[in-house]
């Protein structure tokens, strides 16, 4: 199989969509649905299942995907060799963050890595901490800005993070100054991602709470809105607090208080390639230097 065909089909996966795989690697959309084509004629059978809602892996290429994934890190693995023997430092690096709030810090971070390693590419992606761990933990992402799960990965702490409670201004937790954690049963919610593990889902399973979820957002700032227009409340976290300031919401505790760990979840070091290692031993020796991520 071809690397280059089998490398694109790992970015169509990763992003569920040609068109932004194309992008990525510099390919038509009409160039990079030949790729895959080619390689659905070698197999014999359909990889991908394209619909109004993106692409995604079939069962037949998901059972593939080891292999193709351990191909294409061998390659890379490579030509880093190779690179490292001629004196010059390459490698690609994908990142994700559930947190937009850690934008600003990654691309500051990215453009200071970039000076010194030019030829090391770096993408962001977006997800759930839940999805993007999964993704890590699938060596189909280098690294995570995440709430930390219960996997066996190498954990770099950034900030321990209470989950808070976006309320109208005229609520009457407001005078308490403090929202039960028993209210969101009872009082209108704004449900964040429905069906899907997030931070909410985990604190409301952990203490037995059945929100009584009455609208549901996929976005932080909707559901900002929504909760400016006292259509309900909502529980986000701290990092989030501030991001927005309105005089139609009241930012609130929750009682008891709810606490999240987020960090950088990566592989074991002797796991990692040497693009990521470098990376690494970046931030780590400038993490004092950037409040973002005060413990």
């Amino acid at each position: 199989m071809d690397i280059e065909k089998c490398r694109a089909l790992l970015c169509i996966i990763q992003k569920g969509s040609l068109t932004a795989a194309g992008q990525a690697l510099g390919y038509t959309p009409s160039g990079i649905s030949r790729m895959v084509a080619s390689l659905e004629d070698e197999c014999g059978f359909s990889l991908l299942i394209r619909g109004r809602n993106g692409a995604f892996a079939t069962k037949e290429c998901e059972k593939l995907l080891p292999g193709i994934i351990n191909m294409v890190d061998a390659q890379e693995s490579l030509l880093n060799d190779i690179d490292r023997i001629l004196g010059i430092e390459t490698g690609h690096i994908e990142v994700g963050s559930a947190y937009s709030y850690y934008y600003g810090w990654l691309a500051k971070t990215i453009a200071e890595f970039g000076k010194i390693y030019p030829k090391i590419t770096i993408g962001v992606t977006e997800g759930t901490s839940s999805e993007l761990m999964k993704m890590a933990e699938d060596s189909k992402l280098d690294m995570a800005i995440a709430s930390r799960r219960e996997k066996g990965m190498r954990w770099i702490p950034l900030k321990k993070d209470r989950i808070i409670a976006w309320v109208p201004r005229d609520h009457p937790a407001v005078q308490l100054g403090k929202l039960p954690l028993k209210a969101l049963e009872t009082e209108p919610f704004i449900e964040m991602y429905p069906g899907v593990e997030t931070d909410n889902s985990r604190m409301f399973a952990k203490n037995n709470i059945k929100v009584n979820a009455r609208f549901s957002a996929t976005d932080n700032f909707a559901a900002y809105s929504m909760v400016s227009e006292g259509l309900g409340i909502t529980t986000v976290n701290g990092i989030f607090a501030t991001m927005w300031q309105g005089d139609g919401v009241a930012v609130l505790p929750l009682d008891p208080p709810q606490m999240v760990d987020i960090g950088i979840a990566l592989p074991r070091m002797e796991d990692s390639s040497p693009a990521l290692k470098k990376f690494v031993e970046f931030i780590e020796q400038r993490l004092p230097e950037y409040p973002l991520t005060t413990r």
